[in-house]
């Protein structure tokens, strides 16, 4: 999967990003790990050194075009083509729509889709011109199926998938590959991370309705999913269930949400 390949990584500091980078060293990859925060870039890379790899570092800000198609033209002087690119940074928002300001909305979308829009737009570019690649851009289970609570999140992600598919199509005929990875709930700093609204501080971990599995499967899954070129990488089991309930039998869900809507209301929500 990752042999000899030229993978880039945004956020790739911490998290999923940072997993996926270890995973590209151990398969004999050249890494360039990319993330808003210089250092934490600059930490991973020296982990994927260690690991045997030939890895570099970059900051990042992928809410910043100009930045992105120089990150891709850094990548492609230097090692003259780009084989794997994890459009992978995000931010979480927590919180019932009717707290939320418009402001967070737009930080959210400038982060979750125009940041992947960026990316994808200077790499699916070069990937085109060179006639192979695998653009993968991290989505979310809240992008599949509706998730109270979690609105601003979940529109973001609604949004990669639905550019995801269409990317794939547009890309078949020219050599380049397209998948979305849409994890349930994964061990993250995401959690930690989370812009919130009318919540408290602790809400955003344990208002989880399922339980947060280790990241560790998930880069198996997606590592296994991206040998296949899965459209869609859905994890965990629990995920890919609520994910075809949803399609096949979308009123099978609705208890569920409503139950989750009134969870957040009477335990995480806080007092007016």
């Amino acid at each position: 999967m990752f042999h000899d390949k030229v993978v880039l990584i945004t956020g790739a500091g911490s998290g999923i990003g940072r997993h996926l980078a270890l995973a590209a060293a151990r398969g004999g990859a050249t890494v360039w790990v990319t993330d808003i925060d210089h250092a934490a870039a600059r930490v991973v890379a020296h982990e994927c050194r260690e690991l045997g790899a030939h890895a570099r570092e970059r900051a990042l800000d992928v809410t910043d075009a100009a930045d992105c198609e120089c990150a891709v033209a850094d990548v492609v002087a230097a090692e003259g083509r780009l084989d794997l690119c994890f459009n992978n940074a995000g931010i979480g928002f927590a919180g019932e729509f009717r707290d939320s300001t418009l402001d967070q909305w737009r930080r959210v979308f400038d982060v979750n889709l125009m940041g992947v829009v960026n990316v994808a737009h200077a790499a699916y570019r070069q990937m085109v011109r060179q006639g192979s690649g695998h653009l993968v851009n991290t989505a979310s289970l809240a992008g599949l199926i509706p998730t109270p609570g979690l609105s601003a999140y979940g529109a973001s992600k609604w949004a990669v998938v639905g550019l995801s598919h269409a990317l794939r199509l547009e890309g078949e005929g020219l050599g380049v590959k397209v998948s979305a990875i849409c994890p349930g709930f994964v061990e993250s700093n995401i959690y930690s991370r989370t812009l919130v609204a009318g919540l408290k501080p602790d809400a955003t971990r344990t208002m989880a309705p399922f339980p947060i599995v280790p990241v560790e499967g998930l880069i198996a899954r997606v590592v296994a999913g991206l040998a296949r070129n899965e459209a869609l990488i859905v994890y965990p089991f629990y995920a890919r269930v609520l994910w075809w309930v949803y399609r096949w039998m979308p009123w099978a869900t609705r208890s569920k949400g409503l139950a989750q809507v009134r969870k957040i209301r009477r335990e995480y929500r806080m007092a007016e």
